[in-house]
This record gives C-alpha cells, sequence and structure tokens, in this order.
C-alpha cells in the first residue's frame, strides 16, 4: 500500500476508526493511554499522527529499549527505526510510519478476512 492509497482508505470512517483502534491496542500493552474518545470516534489521519507523535514522546523517556518493544509490537523493522534514527524530524517520521503499519493491519485483515 503506497500513501495514496492510505490517504484514500482514510476517507472510509469505519476504517479509520479501525485502524484508531488497532493503534490504541497495541499502544496500551506499554501502558500509553490514549483519550477515551479515540476508540469512539474517528479523526483525521493528522490527528491520529499527532496523538502517536505525543505517545512516542513519552515512550522516549524511559529509554531506547521501551520504544524498541513498542515498535516490535507494532511491527515496524528495525533497519527503518534506525534509517529514521538520526532523522532532526525522528518523532515526525516514525508516527507516520507506525500510522502506516497499523492501517496496513487493518487493511489486511479487512481484505483477507472476506
Amino acid at each position: 500500500m503506497n500513501d495514496d492509497e492510505l490517504i484514500s482508505y482514510f476517507s472510509d470512517a469505519e476504517f479509520v476508526l479501525k485502524t484508531q483502534q488497532q493503534i490504541e491496542k497495541d499502544f496500551a500493552k506499554f501502558n500509553l493511554n490514549l483519550p477515551e474518545s479515540f476508540v469512539l470516534e474517528p479523526l483525521n489521519k493528522d490527528s491520529i499522527a499527532l496523538l502517536i507523535q505525543e505517545k512516542i514522546a513519552e515512550v522516549m523517556k524511559y529509554g531506547e529499549t521501551q520504544l524498541m518493544q513498542l515498535l516490535y509490537t507494532i511491527d515496524i523493522p528495525e533497519r527503518d527505526f534506525l534509517h529514521l534514527i538520526t532523522s532532526p524530524n525522528f518523532i515526525e517520521n516514525i508516527s507516520q510510519m507506525i500510522l502506516k503499519r497499523e492501517a496496513l493491519k487493518v487493511f489486511f485483515r479487512i481484505k483477507y478476512s472476506s
């Protein structure tokens, strides 16, 4: 799924909500609590990315190991993480990567459950 395809899926409120629920599920494993409304009301892609950025900043306070475990749970390849680590926009870039990966999980679940 390329970025344009991802953006097109974000016009579907049900897809967005399922993606948000997937994000919440993975983040909850690390006690990264999102607002209760996050799993109930679909947000726009930018708002979701901002919330992810806040949580990434929060988990980074606990060290690289905790961040690596979160990224492993979400299924972000280590090589992708290492490629971004020196970027001045690291948190923004990793947040976009997380959002895309979580959306991809939802996409595959929908596609192959039919």
